[in-house]
């Protein structure tokens, strides 16, 4: 009883002070405009994924039927791969805002059509997108450290602290309760926003479970640095000048240093040059005698070296099977690219075991799916696809199969699952 009427008295003095009352609601307009903001560009995905599709549809049904041959018909058709975004990819945009989550791609080398999506403007993904899991990863802090710093020492500095544990059988449950009514209510500041505009955009009820975790327990964990430092001897402003660094520290420092260190050990392949290479072998064959494409096509391709020779100047088998070449040219730096981006993401994840607000960032952004192990998945998924449209074409262009268009409704359809 005792503990609970404590939590009361404290839960009416902290709710009298204006400055807390305006934390908590700052706080909370924060969040509702994070999500807001996340929602608008998840519906403008959406929205345009939904366009693309039907238009995509439209255009290669026209290509197939205006079609005279399979070389032509997988030349022109170009069909729209997606990433859709999840249930709760409003909470966190993460890789959204920088990898692609819509490709079209057609039976050509696939490594230039996939990276021509890497030509951004790196500098605009630096300061992040202001949606939920920023402003629980990176602002939630700063208000906890406001509500915090001075809880002790503007009594203990004011004389009011005997006052306040005369009567109290153990005085640490007076400044306990406060801590909790004040992290208490910077949390109902974030959770509430949560489940209220969660809930009315349809994010799943497992899913903001585990994230009002996430949130939970940054509270909790900055609650217990603040108190570790505010309890101290140190004059308020003093607690406020070293919290504030603590926070510079793991929120920017720790990361940048970071980003340095694992630049320095993992430094990648640019997607430019997978493109460049990919590309001067594809043009180097149109001045090679054919057997220099077509050797090492059946070489890796067994299953077609039945084919008949190419003996004209041009043929649609001998044009895809130098796509082809094109891409496995490419692949000796393609798979240690996508190797890099792996490496860099595992140790993306050890540095936030040194900085909590990557660590929740990323924890929020792996629920919401937009993560970089969701965008990779992404990447396979479109390879995988783009073989299925090589294994479609293939067997009609090197059996040389008479063309008819009623062979072309067998099409591989792009599906998410």
């Amino acid at each position: 009883m005792k503990v609970i009427q404590n939590i009361r008295r404290e839960a009416r003095f902290v709710s009298a002070n204006r400055i807390t009352r305006f934390a908590w609601l700052a706080l909370a307009l924060m969040c509702l405009l994070a999500i807001s903001l996340g929602q608008a560009e998840i519906s403008r995905q959406t929205d345009t994924i939904d366009r693309a599709l039907a238009q995509s549809e439209v255009e290669l049904a026209e290509v197939f039927d205006a079609a005279t041959d399979y070389g032509g018909a997988a030349y022109s058709g170009f069909s729209l791969t997606y990433d859709s975004p999840s249930d709760a990819a409003f909470l966190a945009i993460g890789q959204r805002d920088i990898s692609p989550w819509m490709l079209r791609v057609r039976a050509l080398a696939l490594e230039g059509q996939i990276h021509e999506s890497d030509n951004f403007n790196p500098e605009l993904s630096l300061a992040g997108r202001f949606d939920y899991a920023f402003v629980i990863a990176f602002l939630l802090p700063l208000f906890i450290i406001v509500l915090l710093y001075d809880v002790y020492a503007s009594e203990r500095d004011a004389g009011r602290v005997p006052m306040l544990t005369a009567t109290a059988a153990r005085p640490q449950r007076v400044w306990l309760a406060r801590v909790l009514v004040l992290s208490s209510g910077t949390a109902l500041a974030c959770l509430l926003p949560l489940w209220l505009m969660g809930s009315l955009f349809g994010a799943g009820a497992g899913d903001l479970l585990v994230i009002s975790g996430i949130v939970l327990t940054n509270v909790a964990f900055w609650t217990a640095l603040v108190c570790a430092i505010a309890f101290g001897r140190w004059a308020a402003s003093v607690n406020a000048a070293v919290l504030t660094g603590l926070w510079l520290v793991l929120a920017l420092l720790v990361p940048l240093a970071g980003k340095l260190l694992i630049d320095r050990a993992v430094p990648g392949i640019d997607g430019a040059e997978i493109s460049l290479l990919q590309r001067e072998t594809v043009n180097a064959a149109w001045d090679l005698p054919k057997s220099a494409t077509m050797e090492p096509f059946y070489a890796s391709h067994p299953e077609w070296s039945h084919s008949a020779p190419v003996d004209v100047p041009f043929h649609w088998k001998w044009y895809y099977a130098f796509q082809q070449m094109g891409d496995e040219t490419a692949e000796p730096l393609s798979l240690p690219y996508r190797e890099a981006i792996r490496e860099r993401d595992a140790m993306t994840g050890r540095v936030a075991l040194l900085s909590p607000p990557v660590a929740v960032l990323r924890a929020i952004q792996s629920v919401a799916e937009t993560d970089m192990r969701s965008a990779l998945v992404y990447d396979q998924t479109i390879r995988d696809y783009h073989a299925q449209i090589r294994h479609f074409f293939y067997p009609l262009l090197f059996e040389e199969v008479a063309f008819k268009r009623e062979s072309l409704e067998g099409f591989p359809v792009f599906n998410t699952d």
